[in-house]
């Protein structure tokens, strides 16, 4: 039998050596590297995991380079001091005194918002109080700071400051009453706050035309003032007190009714209480409608809405003429109706309900979003005739 033939020889770079044993100090070292490996691992996660405030704490020792005074170009925001390449410092530094400076807003900066400016504090004499603090003032720069995600709807009725206290209740452990005054620049703008956030619950006050109490508060306008006085808990003593707290703001604080002409007018009769609302601008979605009032009003067994809108009388019988011209658009039916007391009306019917609207010297309002005409026709005639007041 013959031999079998020799193995070809390597050729190229290709090894014939392998290992088949590691040696014991390799084995040794790789174990390490693991573990090392997952120590690192386990030190990232819990240093992670875990908030170190020292982290982020001031070494005052960084701002020891800052105490020098500041010489050459960079120690001015003059413009011509200033070459290409270079940016104009935001502020300007000027040296009042040794370990002092002031800096003011360079041109075109935004300035910081001014503190609110402290007024005359908020002192109630009535027995069983005591101020739990000094009052708190607020502008409308910095007014979320206390009433965070509402301020807004305040701004938009322009709000203009805020005082605020709260009172302790002696002999009562743990209980208080607070007490926030808003104060907006017309009362009709503290109406229209006060009636965006009215509790539709809430029953009346005796002592406040434009107030009602709710739960553990009490709440009301009065002037260009929004009331608000709420108690900690439940407590007869401390709602009691809560209670006086607002019938002293009621009589101390001036009244004024100024520019609340429309709300008064408004008719009584039917009148749901807890739907009055004022409108500033585009009532209806219309521009030509501001300051608009309206409510909701059980007639003939149905909910009607009700607005109302007193201007000069040319500017009453244009905005008549623009609600004619709008609810004729879109395919609308528009029907003149006859004069009642002076008065011009027109009803129309758009995508399914009715409006009754009228225009009386400075007056223009009426019934809107009805779903029947012929009730809204009837209450617009009554209230004009002096039936419904």
């Amino acid at each position: 039998m013959a031999a079998p033939a020799a193995a070809k020889p390597p050729t190229g770079i290709r090894k014939t050596f392998r290992r088949t044993k590691v040696s014991p100090v390799e084995c040794i070292v790789s174990l390490i590297t693991v573990v090392l490996l997952v120590v690192i691992g386990v030190a990232i996660w819990f240093k992670g995991k875990h908030y170190n405030p020292g982290r982020f704490a001031l070494n005052p020792n960084a701002l020891k380079s800052t105490d020098a005074t500041v010489e050459g170009k960079s120690g001015t925001a003059r413009g011509a001091d200033v070459s290409p390449g270079e940016t104009k410092a935001a502020v300007k530094t000027q040296a009042v005194g040794e370990g002092e400076a002031t800096v003011e807003p360079a041109e075109g900066a935004a300035p910081a918002p001014a503190p609110a400016a402290k007024g005359e504090p908020l002192e109630i004499k009535l027995d069983g109080l005591k101020p739990m603090s000094d009052t708190e003032f607020y502008n409308a720069d910095n007014l979320f700071e206390k009433i965070d995600g509402r301020a807004p709807a305040y701004l938009n009725f322009n709000f203009q400051n805020l005082r605020c206290r709260s009172f302790s209740i002696t002999g009562t452990a743990g209980s208080f009453v607070d007490v926030y005054e808003y104060r907006f620049d017309t009362p009709v703008n503290a109406f229209g706050m006060f009636a965006l956030e009215r509790d539709p619950k809430g029953g009346p006050l005796a002592f406040a035309p434009d107030g009602y109490a709710s739960g553990m508060g009490f709440f009301f306008r009065q002037g260009p003032r929004y009331i608000q006085v709420m108690a900690s808990d439940q407590n007869a003593k401390t709602l009691g007190l809560a209670k006086a707290i607002a019938e002293d703001r009621a009589k101390n604080l001036p009244a004024d009714d100024t520019g609340l002409d429309a709300r008064r007018h408004l008719p009584v009769t039917g009148l749901d209480p807890a739907s009055v609302q004022f409108v500033q601008e585009n009532a209806q979605g219309q521009a030509f409608l501001k300051n608009v009032f309206q409510a909701n009003y059980d007639f003939a067994g149905k909910k009607l809405p009700f607005f109302l809108m007193v201007a000069t009388p040319a500017d009453a019988a244009a905005a008549w003429k623009s609600y004619l011209d709008f609810a004729g658009q879109f395919g609308g039916k528009v029907t003149a109706l006859p004069d009642v007391n002076g008065a011009k009306i027109f009803a129309a019917q758009n995508f399914g309900s009715f409006k009754v609207i009228y225009q009386r010297d400075g007056e223009i309002g009426g019934v809107v979003d009805a779903a029947d005409g012929d009730q809204a026709r009837q209450f617009v005639e009554k209230y004009l005739e002096g039936q419904i007041k």
